[in-house]
């Protein structure tokens, strides 16, 4: 049997407390002697116009929050055009200042209440998990970017400003619609979008590292924080531990000694003394996570003069509140981007922590979408010092499985550092069970019983037939003396018969009943929850831990299910994803060399019809060493120069000579035989028929000679 659907009301007291409150419309009327009559003056026109629902919504104030908690906004405004999420987000922005504190997450399923979340939260990082289009970035990521981008009045009455804002985009060509997301932030805070890409052909600022950690004057700081930065620091074992400490004694040697002022300068060092016949080989692991940062068109490594509003500075960053978009193609790009991503957010967190010590703290936020290819044991690691220096992150990628490693397995760490998760597909057996263990366990009553019943009927006849027949004759005599009389006799004859039938029915019926329970507990995740989350779009499995009871809608510390709302209409949503990014117009590929590889003196002009020779060729970056370096320090290498001049020259005395012959001697020094004959024997040399090599100390002695006194000038 098909039951009827309960048909659902909508709540409209507000509504027609409104309109009650609204004044009334006076009648014309005269007054009649016999009493007030009303009379028309004329034909009323009244004009019937259509209800504005949604300025009615917008006077409600805090009561509309009481409406949401009972009916979903679309029962209230079918078929509006405005997304149903724009609608909660204007309610919240006009509610009392104990709602500004909060993020709107979605709708408890299936209740639909309004789910908040404290801002306070996010500072301890969030984690977002979903498969390809289940609405990482659409959803989860664009809601709370919209939410925490903003600036707010918490209930004592202190204003917030905006927070300063990192978004990470690893994907090859860019996500559009995550881009447009950040250039409407911007534009509603009145800024211009800072963008960066390592891909060449997009237009936007250049990084530099050295100039991100200028404040940084501490060089073993300086060699901690490259070799984390870019995963240099193995795991402790037998073998590792030394590879690690050759390549942080080398670069030490290179900061301390030589003191790079550039990038360039210290790859160039880097190379020069790790690789050739005499370079330490074991440290050489450094040149090569280097070197390509000099090829980078957009990673700006030579320290040409460059304004700094054409660099990435987080200094400006933090001080300017700014909306910093930063593309890696992970793809086509996927070891550059590897290197310069995690330079880029260990350099934003060590800006930070100087920040922090100098009592200027200031929180800001860090989106990364597709975490997974930026994902090492250091990047998990700085989410632990992220928080106190008042970074939060949020990390968002699509399976738990891409976070396993050659060396770990990186999904524990980051879902023990993370306060807000959020999945929006479970088919990972470690996801499942991890949340199964967060959300605990029910009591589950399960009733059984039994029931009994028993019919009988039955129908019993008898009958009975008696026949009997009884005769007998008797005679008498009897003799007198008188007379005599004659004999009697009598005889009697009878007979009976009896015939019965009985019939009859009887029926009885019985029934018994017996009940029984037992209860078992549980996992409160059940397999139906799943398979809702998989099956429902935007449907969410949420948990939310560390509000220490300051959320408007706890949850108990257990995962709860959210329905998810879209921050944008479809239509909106759709021209965001076909928004083009500025790009460069590139011509010719010499284009990427002309920085990357410097131009020899007196070129000539390239023929365009003719290639090149080889020898015409532009030669590759750190070719040969450079004899100075430009930059604030030449003052520094010049003194440092002619002290290796002076050492040189002064042990030049103590070290031992090439063996040469006599006639080997004559053509370097350009003297006559005769005069190095006469020479030799000032020196107790016998040189005049001497063919075999002089010794090195006879060579030494000879040059001893020609510094002692001048040489004798040749007879003619």
């Amino acid at each position: 049997m098909r039951w009827l659907k309960k048909p659902k009301t909508v709540d409209l007291r507000p509504f027609e407390d409104y309109l009650a409150d609204q004044p009334q419309l006076s009648l014309p009327a005269t007054l009649d002697p016999t009493g007030p009559v009303v009379r028309w003056a004329g034909p009323l026109d009244i004009r019937l116009g259509r209800i504005d629902l949604d300025a009615m919504w917008r006077r409600l104030g805090d009561r509309a929050w009481q409406i949401l908690q009972r009916r979903r906004m679309q029962a209230i405004f079918p078929g509006e055009p405005p997304c149903e999420f724009a609608r909660y987000l204007e309610s919240l922005h006009r509610s009392s200042p104990i709602y500004r504190e909060e993020i709107f997450v979605g709708l408890r399923y299936p209740q639909h209440e309004p789910i908040f979340v404290p801002r306070e939260v996010f500072k301890n990082h969030a984690y977002v998990l979903g498969g390809s289009g289940s609405g990482k970035t659409s959803h989860a990521i664009a809601q709370l970017l919209l939410q925490l981008a903003e600036g707010y009045i918490d209930r004592k009455g202190a204003t917030h400003a905006p927070p300063p804002m990192l978004i990470v985009d690893l994907k090859q060509n860019g996500d559009r619609y995550l881009r447009a997301l950040a250039t409407q932030i911007a534009d509603a805070r009145g800024q211009a979008l800072r963008f960066f890409s390592v891909d060449p052909e997009y237009e936007g600022l250049c990084f530099d590292p050295f100039f991100c950690i200028r404040s940084v004057a501490y060089p073993l700081k300086r060699s901690e924080f490259f070799l984390k930065a870019l995963s240099m620091v193995y795991p402790e074992g037998y073998g590792s531990d030394f590879f690690t400490d050759e390549q942080r004694t080398q670069l030490n040697e290179i900061l301390y000694n030589d003191r790079p002022s550039t990038m360039d300068e210290m790859i160039d060092f880097i190379r020069h003394a790790t690789t050739g016949k005499s370079g330490n080989k074991d440290a050489r692991g450094l040149y090569s996570a280097l070197q390509a940062l000099q090829y980078a068109k957009n990673v700006h490594t030579n320290g040409a003069p460059i304004g700094r509003d054409q660099l990435i500075d987080f200094e400006r960053f933090y001080e300017d509140r700014e909306i910093l978009y930063v593309h890696l193609d992970s793809r086509a790009l996927s070891l550059l981007s590897a290197d310069v991503g995690k330079l880029i957010l260990f350099c934003l967190l060590e800006t930070a922590s100087r920040r922090e010590k100098e009592g200027r703290r200031t929180q800001c936020f860090v989106a990364v979408d597709e975490f997974h290819r930026l994902a090492a044991r250091n990047v998990v690691e700085m989410l632990e010092d992220a928080r106190s220096a008042g970074v939060g992150f949020i990390l968002a990628h699509q399976s738990s499985s891409s976070l396993k490693t050659r060396d770990t397995d990186l999904y524990g760490n980051v879902f023990e550092n993370t306060s807000f998760k959020q999945c929006l597909t479970l088919e990972d057996p470690r996801v499942i069970e991890l949340f199964q263990t967060i959300a605990g366990r029910t009591v589950e009553y399960k009733h059984g019983g039994s029931t009994s019943e028993s019919h009988s009927k039955g129908t019993s006849s008898s009958s009975s037939n008696t026949y009997g027949s009884s005769s007998g004759v008797s005679t008498t005599t009897s003799m007198g003396i008188l007379d005599a009389k004659p004999d009697s006799r009598t005889g009697s004859d009878s007979s009976s018969s009896s015939f019965g039938t009985s019939q009859g029915t009887n029926e009885s019926r019985g029934q018994s009943q017996s009940k029984s329970w037992e209860e078992e507990k549980i996992s409160a995740l059940t397999p139906e929850m799943i398979a809702a989350v998989n099956d429902t779009n935007l449907l969410s499995l949420m948990h939310i831990k560390g509000t220490g009871g300051r959320c408007l809608t706890p949850t108990g510390g257990r995962p709860v299910l959210v329905q998810g709302l879209y921050p944008f209409t479809e239509r909106c949503a759709d021209d965001m994803t076909r928004e083009l990014w500025p790009s460069r117009k590139i011509t010719d590929s010499d284009w990427y060399y002309e920085e990357a590889r410097p131009s020899l003196p007196n070129r000539p002009a390239k023929d365009q019809t003719s290639r090149p020779k080889r020898e015409d060729r532009p030669q590759a970056p750190g070719s040969a060493r450079p004899a100075r370096f430009g930059g604030p320090n030449e003052g520094d290498r010049r003194k440092l120069e002619a002290r290796v001049r002076e050492m040189a020259e002064r042990l030049a005395v103590d070290m031992l000579e090439e063996p040469m012959s006599v006639r080997d001697f004559s053509r370097v020094y350009q003297l006559p035989m005769k005069v190095i004959v006469k020479i030799g024997a000032t020196v107790g040399l016998d040189l005049s028929a001497r063919q075999d090599d002089l010794s090195p100390t006879e060579v030494r002695r000879l040059k001893q000679a020609f510094a002692a006194q001048p040489p004798p000038e040749e007879t003619p």
